[in-house]
């Protein structure tokens, strides 16, 4: 009896050391086209955004093909502002009132804006370039407002970070789904 619980704990060992090993291994960087594909699927997130010394907090959604809104939960002067984007639009709700406006002539150089341009931008899989940076993926592009770097988690590929450099611009994002 005792050679055979031996065996089975040996079995055993061996078996969850190459369960350890394959845990600890990393999945290899997606393609360009996947993580488009990706990117241009309908979400909702909390966007934590900071650009400068300015931070707010929006509650952050894509229902369609480069159709967003945003929805400011934070600082309290923005709280209960909407602004929804496509690619021709940008409407702007608050306290009643709402307008809308060509997206040319409309918030063009805007923190709302420039994350737009970066996600739409992510979900064109040519000129964009893909790698990985720990257990995260990283996406780099360019828009009108400069370089960008999105950063997906590597399992579900929702989005984790958003930093533009030439604005100053971070954003976080979390929960939705």
């Amino acid at each position: 009896m005792r050679g055979k619980t031996a065996a089975l704990l040996a079995a055993f060992g061996i078996a969850a050391g190459l369960l350890a090993g394959c845990a600890g291994e990393r999945l290899p960087a997606p393609d360009a086209e996947t993580v488009s594909q990706a990117v241009e699927k309908p979400f909702d997130a909390v966007a934590r955004i900071r650009m400068g010394n300015i931070e707010a907090t929006a509650d952050l959604n894509r229902s369609g093909d480069g159709v967003f809104s945003f929805t400011f939960t934070a600082p309290q002067t923005l709280s209960g502002m909407t602004i929804t984007m496509d690619r021709e639009n940008i409407g702007l709700s608050y306290l009643g009132l709402h307008i809308e406006a060509d997206s040319e002539d409309v918030l063009n150089s805007g923190v709302t804006r420039a994350i737009v341009a970066a996600i739409n931008r992510a979900a064109e899989p040519d000129g964009i370039t893909v790698g990985m940076e720990g257990t995260a993926v990283t996406v780099d592009g360019e828009t009108e407002s400069g370089a960008f770097t999105l950063t997906l988690d590597q399992r579900n590929q929702s989005l984790l970070n958003l930093s533009i450099p030439n604005l100053d611009l971070e954003c976080r994002f979390g929960g939705g789904g």
